[in-house]
């Protein structure tokens, strides 16, 4: 269990940061001044924040939020960002209560050769929707969250098996003066543009 303030309270921040993206949310009533205020925040938070997944009810898909448009409001790579915020709240509260469901949906979406390249969303995969996935998997082995049943792949194992698909693009992108193209598929709108995770309201800015 961590005992730093100032290490815990990205646990409530970092839920309600991402809980303030969902429509119709209310993130305001919360405290974060003692520790455990901090940990009664993230725990509400992340109640809260958990209404709007649906991957582990009857009839839901594990590791997906209601979508993608106009199906729903959210896109493949954002259940991917959901769980890597659950794996952030259980290595900084120490609450488990959301493992199993993390677990779950982060296998589920591993797709047939572990590397988060699942065969329902291949046709309109990016590098950065992909990223998001490994992130939360590198997240979980460097947190030391535990680990898949033995037999299932481990979080070390599809964080490594996604930056070895993402190192042979590398390889083949001489054409574009090197990184990471947008899209996966050249057959796609924006294969033809540069992004990364961390600046994906810039891609259309960014052309080959």
């Amino acid at each position: 269990m961590v005992t730093s303030l100032g290490m815990v309270a990205p646990a409530a921040a970092g839920i309600l940061v991402l809980l303030g993206s969902f429509p119709g949310s209310n993130a305001q009533g919360y405290a974060i001044d003692t520790r455990e205020n901090i940990l009664t925040s993230a725990r509400t938070l992340a109640y809260d924040l958990m209404t709007y997944y649906k991957g582990n009810q009857s009839g839901g898909i594990p590791g997906l939020l209601p979508g993608p448009p106009p199906a729903g409001d959210y896109y493949w790579w954002q259940g991917g960002a959901l769980m890597g915020a659950y794996i952030d709240y259980w290595h900084l509260t120490g609450d488990a209560s959301y493992n199993q469901v993390v677990t779950q949906g982060m296998l589920h979406q591993t797709g047939p050769f572990d590397d988060y390249l699942p065969l329902n969303w291949t046709a309109s995969m990016g590098n950065d929707d992909q990223c998001f996935w490994a992130l939360s998997a590198m997240s979980a082995a460097e947190s030391e969250f535990p680990n898949p049943a033995e037999g299932k792949p481990q979080w070390l194992a599809l964080a490594k098996n996604v930056f070895e698909t993402q190192a042979l693009r590398i390889q083949g992108e001489t054409g574009c003066n090197g990184g990471l193209r947008w899209q996966i598929p050249f057959a796609n709108l924006g294969y033809d543009f540069k992004n990364s995770v961390w600046a994906h309201d810039c891609e259309q800015t960014r052309t080959c």
